[in-house]
């Protein structure tokens, strides 16, 4: 799969009437006044999106500490690959709950924010819950959104537990507050839950990347023999022959994105 690919990009190009398809400069003044437009309780970082491109700015440097990256990313695929595989697919449909109402706004549509929650890798491995909230930095003439500023909270300390609601709130005076309980449908999918393992599914992201097993221990600082067990389990699990048709059916699952 190509690295600038996500499936976020086809739920904003569902909405043509809202996104822009262009990019526009950002400075640091702009940012620091979107962020007194936020709540923020706990360790946090920051980074612009552009719409058209998906690419990503003024990251803050927290992001490489909290998660224990070696580099800054680069665009939005690379924070969708932090974020635990089994919230996913919520995060894709809180996302589309939210642009979808701001879509249907008569006016104002750029002084709403959007928020949600889901777990994301830590430095030690391990995942933890973090609230997502987005504004609209940058409009272009016609109002559409051309970048977002993101902001991503390490809420551990105030809950462990994901209660799959999503919101969109009134900024700027706009009194304003929609609400979308998502946890039903989340509860349907369960029930065909992925039987792949946090392991398992760190493995097939490497896969689908190309990687040899052996390359893959040396990422995850595993043995290759382990690597090759995974492998031979996963096959077993999905019902699939090789890894062509492994990533094939995952991504038909919507377990790889």
């Amino acid at each position: 799969m190509d690295e600038n690919e996500n499936r976020l990009a086809l739920i904003w190009e569902k909405f043509p009437e809202l996104f822009a398809h262009r990019t526009n400069e950002i400075d640091s003044d702009t940012i620091i006044k979107m962020l007194s437009e936020m709540l923020v309780i706990g360790d946090y970082y920051y980074y612009i999106m552009e719409i058209a491109n998906h690419s990503l700015s003024h990251v803050h440097p927290n992001i490489c500490q909290l998660h224990g990256l070696t580099k800054q990313p680069k665009n939005i695929q690379e924070i969708v690959e932090i974020i635990h595989p089994e919230d996913v697919s919520y995060m894709l449909k809180a996302e589309e709950v939210c642009n979808q109402k701001i879509s249907k706004l008569i006016s104002n549509q750029n002084q709403y924010k959007s928020c949600y929650c889901f777990r994301m890798k830590m430095y030690d491995g391990q995942y933890k819950l973090f609230h997502h909230q987005a504004i609209p930095v940058s409009i272009d003439h016609a109002g559409k959104v051309i970048s977002v500023l993101n902001i991503h909270t390490n809420i551990e300390h105030i809950s462990k537990k994901n209660s799959y609601v999503a919101h969109v709130i009134g900024l700027n005076g706009i009194d304003e507050f929609y609400q979308f309980d998502l946890s039903k449908k989340i509860a349907q999918e369960k029930k065909h839950k992925n039987p792949l393992t946090v392991r398992e599914l760190d493995i097939l992201n490497y896969i689908a990347k190309g990687y040899s097993s052996i390359r893959i221990a040396q990422e995850l600082g595993i043995s290759d023999q382990t690597v090759r067990v995974h492998r031979k389990n996963m096959l077993k699990k999905t019902q699939t022959f090789n890894s062509s048709s492994l990533i094939k059916h995952c991504v038909e699952m919507g377990w790889l994105v």
